[in-house]
């Protein structure tokens, strides 16, 4: 007989392309993913996948597997929150996606006076730049500045997330010309706030680049030069001075959104409430 849970690593596999990145996804090590993998095999009698040291490649039995296999893990996903959406308890597990600095510096040092109020609920938080997907079951709520545009989705904008230009006090005594930038790395360039930070530097060089805003944090605090970052990181910290005289800036809205067959759910009802609270008070810059 075949494991469903085997099914569901393999089918992890076959979307993200490696073992690696399914292990990830799914919150376990490399070598259990590998083990469900070959267990399923063995159960199927056919070689679904083959390994490689960079990569993971599907044979075509595993192609045809996994394209028959993603309805039933569909219909399964819908099962679950249909189950869910209709509990009448605040309890359960209740998993959020959110951007690093949200999860850190917003949502993070609020968990004590939630849990206080809501003792059955447990918590996942996993702190990310990417949009979950929520029909895949990756998060039940998701916040994010990117308005998700997948169809049934309930989205809510719930608060701005302002920016502002931070470095320690040394920057201060500088001429403005001497100054350093701390930014994203160039594939980012997009970012709107990147945009902001490239016209403000102008000519002048940015010496660290990182896909992460907590490595700029911390580059900055490290006086390795001038960084956008959300208001709410910079205020956390006193050994960042927000630089003067600087234009203020448009600051960016934050989306929070949720499968509409889970916003009936007392327990992620509860959780939404409670990050729409947080989100509305966020520094305004």
């Amino acid at each position: 007989m075949i494991d469903w849970q085997d099914l569901r690593y393999f089918l992890a596999v076959a979307r993200l392309g490696s073992l690696t990145a399914a292990a990830a996804e799914l919150g376990v090590d490399h070598a259990t993913v590998g083990r469900r993998v070959a267990r399923l095999e063995v159960a199927a009698g056919l070689t679904l996948i083959v390994r490689s040291p960079r990569a993971t490649r599907l044979t075509e039995a595993g192609l045809a597997l996994a394209q028959a296999a993603r309805g039933v893990e569909d219909q399964s996903q819908a099962v679950i929150r249909h189950l869910r959406g209709h509990s009448s308890q605040a309890s359960g597990t209740v998993a959020i996606s959110a951007l690093p600095g949200l999860a850190a510096y917003l949502i993070a040092p609020s968990l004590a006076a939630f849990q206080a109020l809501h003792p059955q609920i447990r918590l996942s938080l996993s702190a990310t730049s990417q949009v979950a997907s929520l029909e895949r079951g990756e998060a039940d709520i998701a916040i994010g500045l990117v308005r998700p545009q997948a169809a049934g989705r309930v989205v809510k904008r719930v608060g701005t997330l302002a920016f502002a230009f931070y470095a320690t006090d040394q920057f201060q005594q500088r001429e403005a010309r001497d100054w350093t930038f701390i930014g994203f790395e160039s594939s980012l360039d997009h970012l709107p706030q990147q945009a902001w930070l490239r016209a403000f530097a102008g000519h002048r060089p940015i010496t660290l680049r990182s896909n992460d805003v907590i490595t700029q944090l911390q580059a900055a605090l490290g006086g390795a030069g001038v960084a956008l970052l959300p208001c709410l990181l910079g205020q956390a910290h006193a050994e960042l001075v927000r630089l003067p005289g600087q234009p203020p800036l448009p600051g960016r809205p934050l989306w929070m959104s949720v499968h509409p067959d889970l916003r009936r759910s007392p327990g992620v009802r509860a959780t939404m409430e409670h990050l729409a609270r947080l989100c509305d008070g966020l520094p305004t810059g």
